[in-house]
């Protein structure tokens, strides 16, 4: 049964860490004016959020952040009904990515935990420190499931597809990115859609491989996860083909086009380096 928010409620963006949601945020801004999106990420975020007036509230078109809807089923949020949709990425992908991510920029929460501590990649997987205990076993299952404890696998995966197919308005699969945001488009009213990626991983901070022991480690402890991607990678394939032949040439024609913005982009960025601290320096001629 579809537990879907009514049209005129906002949409929450349930940013799952590593799942291509910081690219997805550039094109969201660039579709909603400043004061129709609230960013619940950082500490403050959240401290402020506490403190929300109602007007502010009632403005809001699109929320976004690394946070859990009060309930799933219906989608609410701030006690008030909404349109929720996310993206899932393979999940040993994932975690890999998220590992790495976390140990190599030292502007996050766990970067000085991870780094002073010389947590390896099996630890976060299978560590029980508060920082660790809910990161490396099933996390997107546990996660559109809306529950993490008292509730085993199994039914923390059925409620998982259910939510997925039945109460978000939409998904995404970031190994299928471009089908996703032009599935999207249409149910969130995107008009701007061409994009740089965002927030990949750091290349001059290198981390020692992952093992082939890690890497089955992770799968093992991730199985759920693992029949949860599966099941979107085809619900997603069936609501492409729903939208008949055309999209496949909608879909070349902005992958064309998409690709000289990118081309364009990086020409821009190698002309005009720009330091963390906002300086601009220029290429020596």
């Amino acid at each position: 049964m579809t537990t879907q928010a009514p049209p005129e409620a906002p949409f929450f963006f349930f940013h799952l860490p590593r799942t291509a949601g910081t690219t997805l945020n550039a094109i969201l801004t660039a579709n909603f004016a400043p004061d129709e999106v609230l960013s619940v990420y950082r500490r403050e975020d959240y401290a402020a959020c506490r403190e929300l007036e109602v007007s502010r509230l009632n403005r809001l078109r699109l929320i976004q952040g690394h946070l859990m809807p009060q309930s799933l089923y219906p989608p609410t949020l701030y006690g008030r009904p909404v349109r929720i949709f996310t993206f899932l990425r393979e999940p040993v992908a994932r975690l890999v990515s998220e590992y790495r991510f976390l140990r190599t920029w030292p502007r996050n929460h766990m970067y000085a935990y991870l780094n002073e501590n010389n947590i390896s990649f099996e630890h976060y997987l299978t560590g029980k420190e508060h920082q660790l205990c809910l990161r490396g076993s099933n996390f997107m299952t546990h996660s559109l499931a809306g529950k993490f404890k008292n509730i085993d696998d199994a039914e923390a995966l059925a409620r998982a597809k259910d939510r997925l197919e039945n109460a978000f308005c939409c998904f995404g699969i970031q190994e299928h990115f471009d089908e996703s945001l032009l599935l999207m488009a249409g149910t969130l009213g995107l008009t701007h859609l061409f994009y740089e990626r965002r927030n990949v991983l750091r290349k001059d901070v290198p981390l020692p491989p992952m093992t082939d022991r890690e890497l089955e480690l992770a799968a093992e402890l991730n199985q759920a996860d693992a029949a949860l991607y599966d099941f979107a990678v085809k619900l997603l394939e069936q609501r492409v083909a729903e939208q008949g032949p055309a999209f496949a040439g909608r879909l070349e024609t902005f992958r064309h086009v998409n690709e000289k913005f990118q081309n364009v982009c990086a020409l821009m960025e190698r002309k005009l380096r720009i330091r963390e601290d906002g300086a601009i320096i220029r290429p020596k001629s």
